[in-house]
């Protein structure tokens, strides 16, 4: 017989009792994994809230909300809704909203998504936006973010429009780290390596995989001790095969720098995954260290065509400023190439002098105001590539060159004339000049001079004064 049957001090009541335990324990587990596994993200609720604005249907736009809370009356909502009847054609640019998103003091389980861009086609003369949400979870078991309200902070009209739209190609290489689940992660683990804070750093990781990936860890913590910058603009979002919740995110860049001058820029790549039973939360499993980020295979440059440093005679201070000798000579060599690649048309050339994280920013100036545009490498070769076509011959003069840095880091700036035929003879001349420098480093991985940052202002009627 059953030693419980057998046994006169055991009862029903203590068998149901100790039974029961179990399916508790069961029950608890099922319901955690659900609501851990069903919650929806802040990014994901603003991919959702960017497309119902720009498609400008009224009844996606009104799912959003949060019971009643459209209803009242500085929620926002009839500001939005004013829009769509009208028809105007919406565009919202959510590239960095997840940077600008705070907790609610008074209410732990709100949200301030603020100052998000809107560009509204408006007849007559564009409107530019500045919104900021406030969300908050509702449900039980599958909890989703909805609006509170939806405030208009700003608003401009006929505003310039050049910098929103430079931006959208920004928005469109972070879409998937928009909408991807490990993203808010990434984010923790950039914040933690660009404060330096070593503490928090830790924490993110996976505690069996900090032990298992020792030294990758270390060696990570270690770059922790110089400043940091990190670009995630074109991070790629990979779900592993035959895996539910390991993610792998490449191509982050990183640069450290030592009393605000860049020293070691490389690339890492995450490895994270969903860990925990009862509440399961992104870890890092995984932190990998490259020290070559290059993309493309630069052309060695003692292969590269030998061009003399630009001569007095174009230039009227090659010697002006503090870098060394020896680097004034080296950086006037590699701008002759420069120069002379861009008017021969020799796109391998130009792109190699230019490093793969190199951010290339143009400024038009106009009745003293200026616009900002900014082109990746990528960009800058395609827009090159284009003007190599519309133009069939290209002059460029450069002048008033100045040199700083020392022998590893270097600006360069100087007066820019550009000249161009058009290879249609029905079309005039172009011809601008502005000032441009160039931030130039040894890149590391290989031990050649790059050009990391590019900047150029364009004027216009600029009178030419005769030199002194």
């Amino acid at each position: 017989m059953n030693n419980f049957q057998n046994n006169p001090k055991i009862s029903k009541a203590d068998i149901i009792k100790w039974g029961s335990i179990p399916a508790i324990i069961i029950v608890i587990a099922l319901a955690g994994i659900i609501l851990t596994r069903s919650s929806e993200t802040s990014s994901g609720f603003l991919v959702k809230w960017k497309s119902a604005m720009e498609s400008g249907n009224l009844e996606n736009y009104d799912a959003l909300w949060a019971k009643n809370a459209r209803e009242q009356i500085d929620s926002g909502y009839q500001d939005t809704a004013r829009l769509f009847a009208e028809n105007f054609v919406i565009d919202v640019n959510i590239a960095n909203a997840v940077d600008r998103t705070r907790k609610v003091a008074q209410y732990p389980n709100y949200l301030q998504i603020e100052e998000i861009p809107l560009l509204i086609h408006a007849i007559g003369e564009p409107r530019l936006q500045s919104r900021t949400l406030t969300i908050a979870k509702e449900g039980l078991i599958r909890q989703h973010w909805k609006l509170i309200s939806d405030d208009v902070v700003r608003e401009e009209i006929g505003g310039d429009i050049s910098a929103f739209e430079a931006s959208r190609s920004e928005e469109s290489q972070s879409q998937s780290q928009s909408t991807s689940p490990a993203a808010p992660l990434v984010l923790e683990w950039k914040k933690a390596l660009e404060s330096g804070d070593k503490k928090k750093y830790a924490s993110l990781w996976d505690k069996s995989a900090r032990k298992k990936r020792q030294n990758n860890y270390q060696f990570a913590l270690d770059l922790m001790s110089e400043a940091a910058d990190v670009d995630i603009v074109q991070a790629s979002y990979k779900l592993l095969a035959n895996a539910k919740t390991r993610h792998v995110v490449d191509n982050i860049s990183v640069t450290t720098y030592s009393d605000g001058t860049p020293i070691k820029p490389h690339t890492r790549t995450l490895t994270v995954e969903k860990k925990g039973f009862f509440v399961r939360r992104w870890k890092i499993m995984n932190d990998e260290v490259h020290s070559d980020y290059l993309t493309e295979q630069p052309i060695p440059q003692q292969e590269m065509p030998v061009v003399e440093p630009i001569s007095e005679e174009s230039s009227s201070g090659i010697y002006e400023g503090n870098a060394p000798i020896d680097t004034q000579l080296k950086l006037s060599q590699i701008l002759g190439k420069w120069q002379k690649a861009w008017e021969d048309k020799d796109m391998d050339t130009y792109m190699a002098l230019y490093a793969d994280r190199a951010l290339i920013t143009r400024v038009s100036v106009r009745n003293g105001k200026e616009s900002h545009s900014y082109l990746t490498k990528k960009q800058l070769h395609q827009k090159m590539k284009r003007l190599n076509v519309y133009y069939s011959d290209i002059q460029v003069k450069i002048s008033d060159l100045i040199i700083n840095g020392d022998r590893a880091v270097a600006d360069v700036e100087f007066l820019q004339e550009f000249k161009g035929t058009p290879a249609s003879g029905s079309r005039p001349a172009y011809s601008d000049i502005g000032t441009k420098k160039l931030d130039i480093m040894i890149d590391p991985s290989d031990g050649y001079w790059k050009i990391y940052g590019e900047t150029w202002s364009r004027y216009e009627d600029v009178p030419k004064f005769p030199k002194n």
